[in-house]
C-alpha cells in the first residue's frame, strides 16, 4: 500500500496542478479556447517553465543541499528554503504573465496559484499543511470558477478532480506524511484561494 501511495503521491504532485489547471482553462469550452493554437502552446509553456520545470532544476541542488533529506535519509521536516525558493520562480512567473496582453482570467488564475503557494509557505513556518491536497484543492476551485463565470458544463472534470483530491489525501496519510485536518486544510485554502481570486479579480 506504501508504494503504490509514493506513486500516488509522485504522480499527482502539486508542481504539476498550476500546469495541469491552466491546460484545463485553456480547453474548457470558454473564449479562452478560442484562442490560436500557437499562442495556446506558448503560454502552456511559459507556466510549464516557471511552476514546473524550473523547481524541478532545482531539486538536485535542494538535494545534494540536505533541503529535502538529510544525511540519515529521512525527510527534513523544516522544508522552508525550497518552498521559498519555489515561491520566488512563482511570483517572477505571475509578474511575467500579469505584464503580458492576456485575457484577466489567466492573469487571474496564475495569480491565484501564487497567493496560495504564498500563504502556505507561511503558514508552514509554524504548522504543517499538505501541499497536494492545496494543488488539488485550487484545481477544484478553477473548475468551480469556470463553472459560475462562463456557465460551462465541466462537472466531468470536477468529479475527477474531487476524486484525486480523495485519493492524494487518502495516501499522505497512508504514508504518514499529514495528520487528517492537514490534509483537508490544505483542501480548503488552496480551493478557497483559486475560487476567490477568480470571482474577485
Amino acid at each position: 500500500m506504501k508504494k503504490a501511495a509514493t506513486v500516488i503521491s509522485f504522480l499527482l504532485h502539486p508542481l504539476l496542478m498550476p500546469t495541469l489547471g491552466l491546460l484545463l482553462l485553456l480547453n474548457s469550452g470558454s473564449y479562452v479556447s478560442l484562442f490560436d493554437p500557437a499562442a495556446k502552446r506558448a503560454i502552456l509553456f511559459v507556466m510549464a517553465l516557471g511552476t514546473l520545470i524550473f523547481p524541478l532544476m532545482m531539486l538536485p541542488v535542494f538535494f545534494y543541499r540536505n533541503l529535502v533529506y538529510n544525511q540519515k535519509g529521512t525527510m527534513v521536516e523544516e522544508q522552508w528554503i525550497p518552498r521559498f525558493i519555489i515561491l520566488i520562480l512563482y511570483i517572477v512567473t505571475s509578474i511575467y504573465f500579469l505584464r503580458m496582453p492576456l485575457t484577466r482570467i489567466i492573469q487571474g488564475y496564475i495569480l491565484s496559484v501564487t497567493i496560495t503557494l504564498a500563504i502556505l509557505v507561511i503558514i508552514n513556518l509554524r504548522l504543517k499543511i499538505s501541499l497536494h491536497t492545496a494543488g488539488l484543492g485550487g484545481l477544484v476551485g478553477l473548475i468551480i470558477a469556470l463553472i459560475k463565470i462562463y456557465n460551462i458544463p465541466l462537472e466531468g472534470f470536477l468529479l475527477p478532480a474531487l476524486l484525486a483530491c480523495g485519493v492524494v489525501g487518502t495516501a499522505k496519510l497512508l504514508l504518514k506524511e499529514h495528520r487528517p485536518y492537514e490534509v483537508y486544510t490544505g483542501f480548503a485554502l488552496g480551493f478557497s484561494c483559486v475560487l476567490v481570486t477568480l470571482l474577485v479579480y
